[in-house]
């Protein structure tokens, strides 16, 4: 029977912390309440704080059997009832769930049962699970026997959200808080709970379990529980990732070596070949962002920091060499601050920011270009060198020999501006309405602002009786506009362009190839001046209020 509950009990209950020294981490909290007890002078009232998953509640256990098992004369200890404190039959120690719990009736039943003595041990410990869930009024009530509880009494209160505490209740608690475990840590421990489970389990693999729980124990253990339920007990790297959701595979990599590289066909080629895997979006940039933050700790000479296996390493230290720490620091910055909006599924904040990523060099050098030379310009005008009156002479130049100031050509920016390919080659009507694209693509944001977002990478192409061509330069962004949403984003372009025309058209997303060489293509020119224009210019989108 017993062996039964055991093998039905999950992972993570199975190996919680019994004594001091089991626990993880935490050490400044430890070895205080070490020599809380020891000394037997343990204060009446503790605060534990810290994130999910840091020990809060397991210490606080530790601590009530510590305090109510000490060792007799021999040095032995009652294993029975200490054992009632690991399995929660111990009458001595009373948990309370404040979030199931959190009225003003069940502290006052609280403060009637404390005047009562232990059962069996020295002292009646209270574990407040989750205290900061308790009502204000349950707070009042619970202050003035926080303040001064019988002598028999300790009170342990554990949250993650000690800012919602009061300020009375925390001025009569001893505070520790309770920090991330390191992934060292959680590395370790997870190897020696797979030792303990007889589980095999490849290099790397506790690595990948550890960066998904993000310095919460419990959740470590519990990823570890559901793969060896899905794997059983050989787990391999590939197995784990498959079994956690990851994406880490050849294209991870392609995208990273594109965004370093500026490649932009490699890169969404990358990002559609994930795309149409049925990858999620969100866990793809992930993998990425974590090859350029494993890349810039290998250039910078930080490997030591990486737990990753030989193999992966010798990867990462070929695309360094590869790479600048600067290419690094940027594509890091763009793809690890993308929003998907609650789509993780979703590519287009994906693309529009690898693609704005591969610009932005060449964009910011034109900015840099065109503000050096109106600087200059304006030096010219504002700062004109002195000059002395000079005698008239026969050598001195007639007005006919002064060239005209207007003759004279200002510094040019060498910025690219936007030609279309058939500028020259097209009727009246698609003039007209190409002048008036702007409009077109706010009217389309308006209606859905995905397909807005696309029209800024497309043009009007062709328009032959009730059919509008709208020409892109990649063929993703064609099949986006086609297919994406069941065609509501082809929708939204028909009908804001149908509005401008003033009659019912058809619309048909085409490759237009020649618009590479055209330059980019033209930005929304609104009111604001020369810098809302410039960032319009690089992909930034107006926010109306």
């Amino acid at each position: 029977m017993n062996s039964s509950n055991t093998n039905q009990t999950v992972l993570y209950r199975r190996w919680r912390p019994r004594h001091f020294d089991d626990v993880v981490g935490q050490e400044a909290v430890v070895t205080t309440l070490r020599h809380a007890v020891e000394m037997n002078k343990p204060a009446h009232a503790y605060l534990f704080s810290g994130p999910r998953g840091t020990g809060k509640t397991s210490v606080g256990r530790i601590m009530a059997k510590a305090l109510n098992c000490p060792p007799d004369k021999d040095g032995n200890i009652d294993q029975s009832y200490a054992s009632s404190f690991d399995n929660g039959t111990a009458l001595d120690l009373i948990e309370l769930d404040a979030a199931s719990n959190r009225g003003i009736d069940e502290i006052r039943s609280l403060r009637e049962n404390v005047n009562y003595a232990p059962a069996q041990g020295i002292y009646k410990i209270y574990l407040i699970d989750e205290a900061h869930m308790l009502t204000d009024a349950a707070f009042n009530a619970l202050l003035k026997t926080l303040e001064e509880p019988p002598a028999h009494v300790i009170f342990i209160l554990a949250t993650t959200e000690s800012h919602r505490i009061p300020n009375t209740i925390l001025s009569r608690c001893q505070r520790f808080d309770f920090h991330k475990h390191t992934h060292i840590d959680i590395v370790k421990r997870l190897e020696k709970i797979a030792n303990g489970e007889g589980v095999d389990i490849e290099l790397g693999v506790c690595d990948l379990i550890a960066r998904q729980s993000t310095g919460s124990l419990r959740d470590a253990e519990n990823l570890l529980d559901q793969l060896i339920a899905y794997h059983g007990k050989n787990l391999t790297v590939d197995s784990v990732r498959t079994g956690l959701g990851l994406a880490q595979d050849d294209r991870t990599y392609l995208l990273a070596e594109a965004a370093v590289n500026k490649d932009i066909s490699i890169g969404l080629s990358a990002i559609s070949g994930a795309r149409d895997d049925g990858v999620s979006m969100r866990t793809f940039t992930r993998e990425v962002v974590s090859i350029l933050r494993n890349a810039l700790f290998v250039k910078t000479g930080m490997t030591g920091q990486l737990q990753i296996s030989d193999s992966e390493l010798e990867v990462l230290e070929t695309f360094a060499q590869r790479s600048t720490i600067s290419a690094i620091v940027k594509g890091l910055s763009v793809l690890g601050g993308i929003d998907f909006r609650g789509d993780a599924y979703d590519s287009i904040p994906v693309e529009i920011a690898f693609v704005s990523l591969c610009t932005f060099v060449d964009e910011k050098n034109d900015l840099i270009s065109k503000t050096q030379n109106f600087q200059k310009a304006e030096i010219y005008e504002t700062k004109p060198s002195r000059i002395e009156p000079v005698k008239a002479s026969k050598n001195m130049p007639t007005n006919d020999d002064i060239p005209d100031k207007k003759k004279v050509d200002a510094p040019q920016s060498s910025r690219t501006e936007f030609v279309a390919p058939d500028n020259d080659d097209i009727s009246l009507e698609l003039e007209n309405l190409r002048s008036q694209w702007d409009q077109i693509r706010l009217e389309a944001k308006r209606i859905n602002f995905k397909a807005g977002a696309l029209l800024n990478t497309g043009y009007l192409k062709t328009l032959i009786n009730d059919e509008v061509e709208i020409g892109f330069r990649f063929p993703n962004h064609v099949e986006q506009l086609t297919h994406n949403e069941n065609g509501a984003l082809l929708e939204a372009v028909r009908k804001s362009i149908s509005s401008v025309l003033g009659r019912d058209i058809n619309v048909k997303a085409v490759l237009w190839e020649e618009l590479n060489k055209s330059g980019p293509t033209p930005a929304q020119k609104t009111q604001g001046g020369h810098l809302v224009n410039e960032a319009m210019d690089l992909g930034a989108i107006r926010v109306e209020e």
